[in-house]
């Protein structure tokens, strides 16, 4: 079964935007890191509700680590 993976990439710049892309594919950009995890996770629920999918969300940090959103009590995807 095809799976889906939105990645929320790690971005070190105060003013720069946080992409979301679906797997190698730009999303959208978003003004802050928690606009961009909303986004996924209602992203995340359409195509497992449209397509059936298992779908991930995967987050970058700081030292360039993937992890998964949830992770850890920081993430707030709720």
């Amino acid at each position: 079964m095809q799976s889906t993976t939105l990645y929320v990439p790690f971005n070190a710049s105060s003013r720069g935007q946080w992409s979301l892309r679906r797997n190698a594919e730009l999303v959208g950009q978003f003004p802050t890191r928690e606009e961009a995890l909303r986004h996924a996770v209602a992203l995340a629920a359409a195509i497992q509700a449209k397509q059936g999918q298992p779908t991930e969300i995967k987050i970058e940090d700081e030292s360039g680590l993937w992890r998964l959103a949830g992770a850890d009590a920081g993430d707030e995807v709720a």
